[in-house]
């Protein structure tokens, strides 16, 4: 049977529901928090029973990254009777984590999880058969994504062009390849995909994409109008997910983020942060109570749980001593250009005099100089900004620059702080 839906449902009244979690599984939690106790090196102790939601905050803490590695890293002495995949998480937003996945062994079968994974993604009309899917995730040590996104492609029989990344001394001809290949479909970062979209602009080789899925990064409404004007009509749909563990909610036609609730239990902690417990119990580091750094709003719809207003918790820097959040610096800008989700980068070096050097670069087509320096103005007098200046302890600079000249990672992520310090 051939699923396939390219047209929005009706719309449904949505609202904020203040909860705390999603549907507890106390039999599926049972088997993690046992899975995780016996892993555990120093934990001689029986695992706590749990019977309830209460019970599981009260007796198992949660997890950051620095234990999330502890934990990966016992695992993977373990690990020799399951074959398994040995990578790392991007680096991005804290050092390099140890991941390891399962691999598929010969006469395996996708598990439930990644059965009902492929089912979502072609409910949502994401991917459809027949489909050809350029998968623009990195290829290396450090991104089993890549990989695991073409086992799913290959799932929803999609062909797949693996291309990682383009080579600029070669792009006219890995474009036109793709144009030949009837590519409809991109996968990849934010980054990625719009170093692609400049590339196609600038070579005047046309694609005709339908559809963009995206995760790895938060999109904006900055980046989605430059896609869809290079590729106009395309449909841009986020998967929300963590390397540790996979895909936790999709993007569905209302732009909400659908909880994969049967997969994942979600839960938001007394700061407004996204907890995650994987509930597979063939992932070979139990991910318990996980914090993401993200910060979010759970919304009921059709009695079906969504997230929304996805962001990531502490996007700031330090500045003369003062912490500064990069999305006060975006609302200014926003509200100065009249313009939604203004696209920004913060860049900070050290002079010879010791002195902190701010530069933040507004990332929008046709500003003027007149421009960057009344906004800069409005920034001095802010108090953080004016403080440095006052003491002559720092410089704060605004400059423009078009949206394809952004600073991108070695994982192709937008990097909106670059510190040189």
């Amino acid at each position: 049977m051939t699923i396939s839906i390219e047209k929005p449902v009706p719309a449904i009244a949505e609202k904020t529901v203040d909860i705390q979690h999603t549907p507890f599984d106390a039999d599926k939690i049972q088997a993690i928090v046992d899975k995780l106790w016996a892993l555990k090196s120093n934990n001689t102790e029986a695992a706590p029973k749990i019977s309830s939601y209460d019970e599981f905050a009260a007796l198992v803490p949660t997890m950051n990254g620095s234990q999330y590695t502890e934990l990966a890293q016992q695992a993977f002495k373990q690990h020799t009777e399951v074959p398994v995949l040995i990578g790392g998480s991007s680096g991005t937003t804290g050092p390099s984590k140890l991941i390891l996945e399962r691999t598929n062994t010969p006469g395996s079968r996708p598990s439930e999880d990644d059965i009902q994974l492929i089912t979502e993604l072609r409910m949502a009309g994401a991917l459809n058969p027949g489909d050809v899917v350029v998968n623009l995730f990195m290829v290396g040590m450090y991104s089993l994504l890549h990989q695991g996104f073409n086992r799913i492609l290959e799932a929803c029989y999609c062909s797949v062009i693996p291309l990682g990344s383009l080579n600029t001394d070669h792009l006219h001809n890995q474009l036109t390849f793709m144009a030949n290949a009837e590519v409809n479909v991109l996968v990849g970062t934010p980054g990625t995909l719009i170093q692609m979209a400049n590339a196609v602009k600038d070579s005047g080789i046309t694609l005709n994409i339908k559809r963009i899925l995206f995760t790895g990064e938060c999109m904006g409404e900055a980046k989605a109008n430059v896609l869809k004007a290079i590729f106009p009509g395309v449909r841009i749909i986020g998967c929300y997910g963590l390397s540790e563990c996979g895909f936790v909610a999709v993007e569905q036609f209302n732009g909400k983020y659908q909880v994969r609730d049967y997969a994942y239990f979600l839960e938001k902690s007394a700061q407004g942060r996204l907890l995650v417990t994987s509930l597979n119990p063939n992932l070979p580091t139990p991910v318990v109570r996980y914090d993401t750094g993200d910060q979010f709003n759970f919304i009921s719809l059709a009695n079906k749980i969504f997230l929304d207003n996805l962001d990531r918790a502490d996007n700031s820097f330090n500045f003369i001593g003062n912490l500064i959040k990069c999305s006060t610096i975006t609302t200014l800008a926003s509200e100065f250009l009249a313009q939604k989700d203004v696209l920004i980068e913060v860049a900070l070096d050290t002079d010879e005099q010791g002195r902190d050097n701010l530069v933040i670069t507004l990332l929008v087509d046709g500003l003027s100089l007149a421009q960057c320096q009344t906004f800069e103005a409005q920034l001095c007098q802010l108090e953080d900004f004016r403080e440095a200046l006052d003491k002559r302890a720092g410089t704060v600079s605004v400059v423009c620059a078009p949206p394809q000249a952004a600073t991108l990672s070695e994982r192709n992520k937008h990097r909106t702080i670059v510190d040189r310090r």
